[in-house]
């Protein structure tokens, strides 16, 4: 096992892709600071100077109101549901202005799947954030941007060229929870698949936008659903 072990973390050192199962041997057989000492390397060569950069930015939720049912969200409403809301101009307008006062350079502008907006509901928000304020607009997850294509009956691309041209300028790594569909099924069924949330990072890629990515876990998820 320990020569097994030792290739395994050579490979991780010099930087190639591991399998799922040589992660999980990793995960199992090693502690967890050898561990971070290898994802330290990784980050030392990728970015070899001693920087460490942030953003000041802030969450806007430009609604609540969605048709996802996740059954770890508290904040989302059914459509007609008592407290669902959609933030007019002036709502959005004010919660900038306070990001930029306190030195913000982004917003993240987020929402649920809303049965009743369509896409040009976007384009004229985006378009107004844009010539009102020189701030950078981080928004909409794979699946707000797949519940939209699928509303409009339109293609990725052409949805998110239309997005990016209306404003956007990147795309955050929400909706992702883990990406196993065994898991999705059972916490977020409605939601897009992890074929799908990939599918729209790469098409976000091909038009040169940024993208995040994030991992919700501690749930019902196993070691392997991680690494899947």
């Amino acid at each position: 096992m320990n020569d097994v072990l030792d290739t395994i973390l050579e490979k991780a050192w010099q930087g190639e892709r591991l399998t799922k199962e040589e992660g999980l041997l990793l995960w199992e057989n090693v502690d967890f600071y050898s561990l971070a000492a290898l994802a330290n390397n990784c980050r030392v060569r990728l970015h070899p100077k001693p920087v460490v950069t942030y953003v000041s930015d802030r969450n806007i939720n430009y609604t609540n109101i969605c048709l996802s049912g996740c059954r770890f969200c508290a904040f989302y409403r059914p459509p007609e549901a008592e407290g669902g809301y959609v933030l007019s101009h002036e709502e959005l307008a004010a919660k900038i202005e306070e990001t930029l006062a306190l030195g913000g350079t982004q917003i993240l502008l987020q929402g649920g799947l809303h049965p009743g907006l369509r896409l040009s509901y976007y384009e004229e928000m985006l378009q107004f954030i844009k010539d009102s304020f020189p701030i950078h607009i981080q928004g909409l997850s794979p699946p707000e941007i797949i519940h939209l294509a699928r509303a409009e009956r339109l293609g990725l691309e052409a949805v998110l060229k239309r997005l990016q041209q209306s404003g956007l300028d990147s795309i955050p790594g929400g909706g992702a929870e883990i990406l196993a569909d065994e898991i999705r099924s059972k916490i977020s069924p409605n939601k897009c698949s992890s074929s799908e949330w990939l599918e729209v990072m790469e098409c976000a890629h091909s038009l040169g936008m940024k993208t995040t990515a994030t991992m919700m876990f501690g749930h019902i998820e196993t070691i392997d659903h991680r690494l899947e």
